[in-house]
Formats: C-alpha cells, structure tokens, sequence
C-alpha cells in the first residue's frame, strides 16, 4: 500500500477526501495530523523517505535538486495550481488520478499543471 503525506499547505479537508476517493489503495496522512506543521521542508522531505511515503505540495522547493538533493526521492507531487483551494487542488488530483494510478506516484517527480501533467520515474 501505498502512503502520501499532505504538505501543511494543502487544505485539510483534502485529506479526508483524499482517502475517501482512493480507498485502501493507499494510506492518506498530513503534516497537520502528524504534528509537523512547524518541520522545515528538507526534515519533511527526509521524514517522507525514511517513512517510504510520497508527498503532495504546491511547496516548489520539493523540485529543487540544490534545496533536495536525491529527488524525487521515495515521490513528489508538485500541483501547480491558482488559486490553491480546496476545488483547484480536489481537480488537480483527479486529473492525475485519471491519467497515473497511485500505485505509479512512487518514486515518481510529478508535476501537475493547469493543462498538462509532468511526470518522471526515477529508475534504480
């Protein structure tokens, strides 16, 4: 199974849908439930990977190699949306989840833009 962790600037109520929308093929947390609100991006970054979990973020640092190196590391998915509410980012996720399933997200950097998804595996 796989397991996302919801960056602390995703709304809160994603994570719920989230979960909802994606059943038991996944395992859906955030920065919020876990107490990480106030964790910088690298200690989360590093906190996703120790944990094997992919992370959601509008955060363009989690794209950065000279801010993170070892991208995408265990998976990033970077929504490129405005506004960044909750309608924008619920569409944004349907839209990959129609394109890539989440069993594909891991080890993955995507990118999820307005009219376009970008989507790199890393290969071991």
């Amino acid at each position: 199974m796989i397991k996302i962790l919801l960056d602390q600037n995703i709304p809160s109520l994603i994570e719920t849908w989230l979960q909802h929308v994606v059943g038991k093929t996944a395992e859906i947390t955030s920065t919020r439930t876990l107490g990480m609100q106030r964790m910088t991006d690298d200690k989360i970054f590093y906190y996703c990977q120790q944990h094997r979990m992919v992370i959601i973020t509008y955060d363009e640092d989690f794209q950065n190699p000279v801010i993170m190196p070892n991208i995408p590391g265990y998976g990033v998915v970077k929504l490129n949306v405005y506004p960044t509410g909750l309608q924008q980012t619920q569409d944004a996720l349907l839209r990959l989840l129609d394109n890539y399933s989440i069993e594909t997200w891991e080890k993955a950097s995507i990118v999820v833009d307005p009219h376009k998804i970008r989507y790199q595996k890393k290969h071991n």
